[in-house]
C-alpha cells in the first residue's frame, strides 16, 4: 500500500472527493460524489481522465513521475477533460505534500516559472551536450569478421497479372498562381528552434499553473468571506429573535390581603 492523496471540492451543492493511491508502478484513482463512488481506475499514465459511463462530468488528473499529483480538475464532460481546458480545480487536503506545493507556487510564482523553464532547458540541452561530448571520444575501430553465409533462394510462384481497367480522369483547370518564394532561414536557426520551442512550452505551462493557482486561492477566499457573512447574518438573526422573545415579563396578579 502506498501514500493516499485526498482532493476535495464542493460544486453545485455536491461534494466531490478524489483519492490517489501511489503504488510501485501504478496509481489507483477513486472519485466519489457525496460519499458514493462514481468511478475508479488503476493506471501508470501521467495524465488520467476518469469519466465513468453515466457519470455527470469527468475528472482529469495530471501526475508527475515523482512527487505528489500536480492537479485534479472537475470537468463537465469527457471531451472537455481530454482537452484539459476549463474545469474547476479540486483542492488538496491541508498539510499534504500537494497542498504544500500549491502554497509554495502561490508564494513564489516567478521562482516556480523560472525553475520549470530551467528544467525544460536542461532536458533539451543535456542530451545535446552528451552527444557532443561522445563525439569527441576517440572510439576504437572494430573490424568484426562476420561469416559469409549464402542463403538459399525461394522459388516464388509466378502470379498472374490483374487486368486493371484504364480509366481516364478529367483534368481540372487549376489556376496558375505564381507565389513569391520565401527567403530561406539561416542554418543556425534550426538547432535554436529545437531547443527554444520546448523551453517556451514549459514557460507558458508554468505561467498557466501559477494563474490557475491564483484563481483557486481567490475563489477560496471569496467562499470563506461568503461563509463568514452567512454565519454573521445567522448569528444576528438569532440575536434579534432572542430580543423579540425575552420571555413572559407581565406583572403577576396582586393578592387581596383582606379575608
Amino acid at each position: 500500500m502506498g501514500d493516499i492523496e485526498r482532493w476535495h471540492l464542493v460544486e453545485g451543492g455536491h461534494e466531490h472527493v478524489v483519492t490517489v493511491e501511489q503504488h510501485a508502478f501504478t496509481r489507483e484513482v477513486a472519485w466519489t460524489r457525496d460519499g458514493t463512488e462514481v468511478g475508479r481506475t488503476k493506471t501508470s499514465d501521467d495524465t488520467i481522465v476518469l469519466a465513468p459511463t453515466g457519470a455527470d462530468g469527468a475528472v482529469r488528473l495530471r501526475c508527475a513521475i515523482v512527487g505528489p499529483t500536480r492537479r485534479v480538475t472537475l470537468h463537465d464532460g469527457e471531451a472537455e477533460a481530454h482537452t484539459g481546458l476549463g474545469g474547476t480545480d479540486l483542492e488538496p487536503a491541508a498539510g499534504s505534500r500537494a497542498a504544500r506545493r500549491a502554497e509554495w507556487i502561490g508564494a513564489h510564482p516567478h521562482l516556480h516559472t523560472a525553475r520549470q523553464t530551467a528544467i525544460a532547458a536542461a532536458g533539451v540541452g543535456v542530451p545535446v551536450l552528451l552527444v557532443w561530448l561522445l563525439s569527441l571520444v576517440p572510439w576504437p575501430s572494430l573490424d568484426i569478421p562476420w561469416p559469409d553465409i549464402s542463403l538459399p533462394s525461394i522459388p516464388w510462384p509466378d502470379l498472374p497479372s490483374i487486368p486493371w481497367p484504364d480509366i481516364t480522369l478529367p483534368s481540372i483547370p487549376w489556376p496558375d498562381i505564381d507565389l513569391p518564394s520565401l527567403p530561406s532561414l539561416p542554418a543556425w536557426t534550426e538547432p535554436v528552434r529545437q531547443v527554444l520551442v520546448p523551453v517556451l512550452i514549459a514557460f507558458f505551462l508554468a505561467r498557466g499553473e501559477v494563474k490557475r493557482r491564483r484563481r483557486a486561492e481567490e475563489k477560496a477566499r471569496a467562499e470563506a468571506r461568503e461563509k463568514a457573512a452567512e454565519e454573521s447574518a445567522e448569528e444576528a438573526r438569532e440575536e434579534s429573535l432572542d430580543l423579540e422573545s425575552p420571555g413572559d415579563s407581565r406583572p403577576s396578579a396582586v393578592t387581596d390581603p383582606r379575608p
